[in-house]
């Protein structure tokens, strides 16, 4: 597991441009071609991913086995999964990445969605079937929404999202999944992750967060490290640069606002790591939204 790639944009990517942070759609084949149509286990730390297979198939990779996936079908792959694909030159579809921050933000008064939504799933049209219809049905809205560029485009992409997330949690609630076993790791990993959120202070040590768990801090960092390629350290300043993401976009807060709002008492501290973070000052951040 310590050699688990992890990439922040699609595969062999550093980087990936999302409408309103949350959605970024791309042809299955550009990324399949690129890397001579074997994409290798890998994993993603920030996205929720979903596979849509149009024509032809691909042989989906996960848990040190294999599963061939025909058209029209499509898939999910949760953060932090690790999954490889091997296609053919006939292998045609879509590759869905969701921003999980954001996912987290739209959702965040309904949490047993993205609890449950946390699986590998694999589903195949049935045109007998409601729920797998609907969903298709909305998965094919979102990816024309995504480039027709139209009016309102960044709005309807936020409600598509939102529906298209409900469907599949109907999905599951309902239907088989590829069940991705929950190691200690993981479960650590959950927990911690819970505890940023929980405490929203800047000011608590990875030290503190570890005797937390009942674990030492090289124990956290090992799971961090397995689970997410991160290091704890890293992972609690992210939280805090989304959620500061998240304020900049409230126009009444001035940025020293912002800051001690983050537990962070030094203004200027929190400029540098958000630059540090993000390539921008906050204040550009702010701007590069009002112009949006």
């Amino acid at each position: 597991m310590g050699n688990k790639l992890f990439f922040k944009g699609i595969y062999g990517d550093s980087s990936i441009d999302m409408v309103r942070d949350i959605i970024h759609i791309t042809p299955m084949e550009m990324t399949a071609k690129r890397h001579q149509w074997y994409i290798k286990p890998h994993a993603h730390s920030e996205l929720f991913q979903i596979f849509v297979v149009e024509s032809g198939s691909l042989e989906l990779i996960i848990n040190g086995g294999s599963t061939i996936v025909e058209s029209l079908s499509f898939f999910s792959i949760p953060k932090n999964s690790s999954h490889g694909l091997r296609m053919n030159a006939d292998t045609k579809g879509w590759v869905i990445s969701l921003y999980d921050k954001s996912l987290e933000n739209m959702l965040k008064l309904d949490t047993d969605i993205i609890n449950t939504i946390d699986e590998i799933h694999i589903s195949k049209l049935d045109e007998n079937d409601k729920l797998i219809t609907d969903t298709f049905a909305t998965i094919q809205k979102c990816i024309s929404e995504y480039y027709d560029d139209l009016p309102g485009k960044q709005y309807a992409l936020h409600y598509l999202v939102g529906m298209m997330l409900l469907r599949l949690y109907r999905i599951f609630e309902t239907k088989s999944v590829i069940n991705v076993s929950d190691n200690k790791n993981k479960i650590y990993y959950r927990r911690f992750v819970q505890l940023i959120k929980e405490q929203k202070s800047f000011k608590i040590s990875i030290e503190d967060y570890a005797s937390r768990l009942n674990i030492s801090s090289g124990h956290l960092n090992r799971i961090c490290k397995d689970v997410s390629g991160l290091s704890p350290k890293d992972i609690v300043i992210n939280f805090f640069i989304d959620e500061a993401k998240i304020y900049l976009r409230n126009f009444d807060m001035t940025i020293a606002e912002i800051s001690y709002e983050l537990d962070m008492e030094d203004p200027a501290y929190f400029t540098r790591l958000f630059k540090k973070k993000s390539g921008t000052t906050p204040k550009e951040y702010r701007n590069q939204v009002a112009g949006q």
